[in-house]
């Protein structure tokens, strides 16, 4: 084949002030491009026969910088008249998920894993590396995915990691606490504003624990969020109103 006649991934990177701005972003962005779209023909919606009616439309790669993540709301105020039935999330929802699933440490007898039963079993060791080594050091990710995850077949984590990172920020004269996130598969309608406005309230809860720099004093304070996936995809269902919130 032709080099000329190749086609090649396309990586995109959207830079947001806060989490409703990235949604909106990113949506808009899906729509514009001339994006993938097909039917799964394992998991996300197909039967046992890899028969699937709902199609996917997604990034190849989609990187975004949100840089006032802590920004309220957490999530998308819908404007009236866009016939859009019900937001895809609200305040009580993100901090309901984030109370009971991000950190609760137990799960089901019928559940593989939840995100948060990973989380907890590693949270108070990051919380005590930061609180007794410092600030300079890349050592702080959280893992959820596990190697035997992919024994089980479609039973694979969406949410595979957590990286944190605290930078001095040189202007303020104060840490920040920054979270690198990667989603293996994710939902951009429904599960990004809702995953997000989580994880935003478990870094805000992460620098309460952790506290100032134990060696200096130096305040830590809330930070940017990078957040990374190789399926960040809207359902053939919902495409009408992700394309009604950004007008296309």
């Amino acid at each position: 084949m032709s080099e000329d006649m190749r086609e090649y991934l396309e990586p995109v990177f959207i830079r947001a002030r806060n989490l409703p701005e990235a949604w909106y972003l990113l949506l808009k962005k899906l729509f514009e491009i001339d994006a993938y779209t097909y039917f799964p023909e394992w998991g996300g919606g197909a039967d046992e026969q890899g028969r699937c009616d709902n199609s996917r439309r997604e990034f190849d790669f989609a990187v975004c910088q949100i840089t006032h993540p802590w920004e309220r709301p957490l999530c998308d105020i819908l404007p009236p008249g866009l016939g859009i039935p019900a937001p895809p999330t609200t305040m009580d929802k993100i901090e309901e998920y984030f109370a009971t699933y991000i950190l609760n440490p137990y799960k089901a007898e019928n559940e593989s894993y939840t995100y948060g039963e990973r989380i907890c079993q590693q949270v108070d060791d990051l919380i005590r590396y930061y609180r007794t080594y410092g600030f300079d050091h890349v050592k702080g990710c959280i893992e959820i995915a596990s190697p035997s995850d992919l024994a089980r077949g479609k039973s694979l984590p969406c949410l595979r990691l957590i990286d944190t990172k605290i930078r001095l920020d040189r202007k303020a004269g104060v840490y920040r606490m920054h979270f690198y996130v990667y989603f293996r598969a994710w939902d951009l309608w429904g599960g990004f504003p809702v995953n997000m406005g989580g994880l935003q309230l478990f870094k805000e809860w992460l620098v309460e624990q952790i506290g100032p720099h134990p060696k200096t004093g130096i305040p830590l304070e809330d930070g940017e969020m990078i957040v990374m996936s190789k399926s960040l995809n809207v359902r053939g269902h919902m495409e009408p109103f992700a394309r009604a919130r950004v007008g296309l």
